[in-house]
């Protein structure tokens, strides 16, 4: 089993030499990470892949690692992920999440999901501790890459290495590194953990909130995003108040996706009288939705719970 263990961790090795190797170099479903699902078993981050997906792949069968966890110490929404490195059998084993529904694809990343815009950087939140955390190296990566004569060609990319501890959640901006004039077709992405060549038990890393900001995708202005606010929030009955300090705010059309990230309700250009805007999903079943409003400044978007 241990020779076994030590395939996990080189499979998880080369995923990490890939994060920190030098650059060659749209919001998507679940980057918030507040949608979760039992998967054989174990809950999962719905379109991410985790630690536990690169066990199975390498045995041929599934153990349960816990390094991948929900948790309500969030930013925002009602969870986000926690990866913990932990001793499996006597090995040190990091936590990861993968974008997509497989480990197979990509160009250096796996995974991915469909992606067609050209943003400017990644944004996301994250809190990291442990005695070992900085020497323990936590990393993310992320590739836009498109698809020519079958081969996956690298549109963009960004890394990260954590290089301070944070007890509370801390927003990393990452410019995106661009190589080609290519639309890109997918994006892929990973966290870890750790990289190092020697991990340790206990740290932990928390993700929460992904989002790319400029070009045609979504901003992360927080003064944009502070300016509208939905009431009530939860709702009961799934009818809602969007009010905003400017009323020019509410004019712009708008979407609400499910937690699949299929468009479920679309309003054309409103021209509201007042800073408040009614919204009605009312015929919606119970569960968390995504607000998105496309204003003159901006996209921003909300999570909305109908109980």
């Amino acid at each position: 089993m241990k020779t076994l263990l030590h395939a996990i961790l080189a499979f998880a090795a080369g995923l990490c030499q890939l994060v920190a190797a030098p650059a060659q170099a749209q919001i998507f479903p679940n980057s918030s990470l507040d949608t979760w699902a039992s998967r054989n078993g174990v809950e999962a981050p719905t379109n991410w892949q985790t630690t536990d997906d690169v066990v199975a792949a390498v045995l041929g069968t599934r153990i349960p690692t816990n390094t991948v966890t929900k948790t309500t110490t969030v930013q925002g929404g009602p969870f986000a992920a926690q990866l913990q490195t932990q001793s499996v059998l006597g090995q040190a084993i990091q936590g990861s999440i993968i974008l997509g529904n497989s480990i197979h694809g990509g160009a250096d990343l796996a995974g991915g999901l469909p992606f067609t815009a050209r943003p400017t950087s990644i944004q996301f939140y994250y809190q990291l501790s442990g005695a070992r955390a900085l020497t323990d190296s936590a990393a993310m990566g992320v590739q836009l890459t498109r698809r020519v004569n079958g081969v996956a060609q690298v549109v963009a990319q960004a890394e990260y290495l954590f290089t301070a501890t944070a007890a509370t959640y801390t927003l990393v901006t990452l410019p995106l590194q661009y190589q080609s004039t290519l639309v890109p077709d997918s994006v892929s992405m990973v966290f870890l953990s750790g990289t190092a060549k020697t991990i340790t038990a206990g740290t932990i890393l928390r993700i929460d909130d992904i989002a790319f900001a400029g070009g045609a995708t979504a901003t992360r202005d927080a003064a944009l995003a502070a300016a509208l606010s939905v009431s009530p929030n939860p709702s009961p009955d799934g009818h809602y108040t969007l009010h905003a300090t400017e009323q020019a705010l509410l004019a712009g059309p708008l979407t609400v996706l499910d937690a699949t990230g299929r468009v479920v309700r679309h309003e054309a250009a409103a021209s509201p009288a007042a800073t408040t805007r009614p919204l009605d999903l009312n015929d919606l079943a119970r569960g968390l939705y995504t607000l998105q409003l496309y204003t003159s400044k901006g996209l921003i978007t909300k999570k909305l719970v109908v109980q």
